[in-house]
Formats: C-alpha cells, structure tokens, sequence
C-alpha cells in the first residue's frame, strides 16, 4: 500500500473530506488533493502538517504501527473544535468572559439532566 492509499484511509477514519484533511494539516487544497490522488508524495514541510494532524508518520511511510498518535493531553481536535477555538482567540477578553459563563452554563445544564 503506498501513501495516497494511508491518506485516503486516515480521511475515511476521521470522516474528513480532503478540505477538511488540508485544512488540519495546514496544506493547501490542491497539494493535499496531489497527495491523496497519488500524483505526488508529500515533502518535508507536508510530512510535519500531516503529522500535526495526528498520523503517525511511521505508519504512512510504512504501514507500520498505528495510523494516529495522540498528543500527550490525549487530545485531537475536530475542525468544529478548531473553529471554535479560533473564534474564541479572534474576540476582546470582555467576549471571552461571555463565551466562557456561555459554556459553564451550558455545561450545568448537561450535568443536572443526569
């Protein structure tokens, strides 16, 4: 199995279409495209976006071991979760306060329902 194939699987693992695959790795569109349609394997700098997007790099060169690595908080964010945290970084710290008693808020509302 070559690498456009692991890269066609992480995309089906995760539900990523291929804007949302480049859009976690920081690669754009048309390369990541390049990449999964097997027209160019990935370079250095392709390598690190895709391993910022949690793959593990062993396994894509080799097939070998798992096909993520999770950071060591065990977290991976969605793109769902990366907006939202790129929204939260885009407002003032008096919307960041909002957003945060938003949260706590809804929060508590999940916790009494049990």
């Amino acid at each position: 199995m070559c690498i456009s194939e692991r890269l066609r699987q992480v995309c089906e693992a995760k539900n990523w279409k291929i804007t949302d695959f480049a859009e976690q790795t920081g690669i754009a569109y048309r390369t990541m495209q390049g990449y999964i349609g097997g027209e160019r394997e990935p370079n250095a700098e392709g390598m690190s976006g895709i391993a910022k997007a949690g793959v593990n790099l062993n396994w894509l060169v080799s097939g070998e071991g798992e096909m993520f690595i999770e950071n060591s908080n065990n977290l991976i964010l969605t793109i769902d979760e990366m907006n939202l945290l790129e929204n939260y970084r885009s407002v003032t710290d008096s919307g960041k306060r909002i957003l945060q008693s938003t949260s706590y808020i809804l929060c508590d509302e999940i916790v009494s329902k049990y």
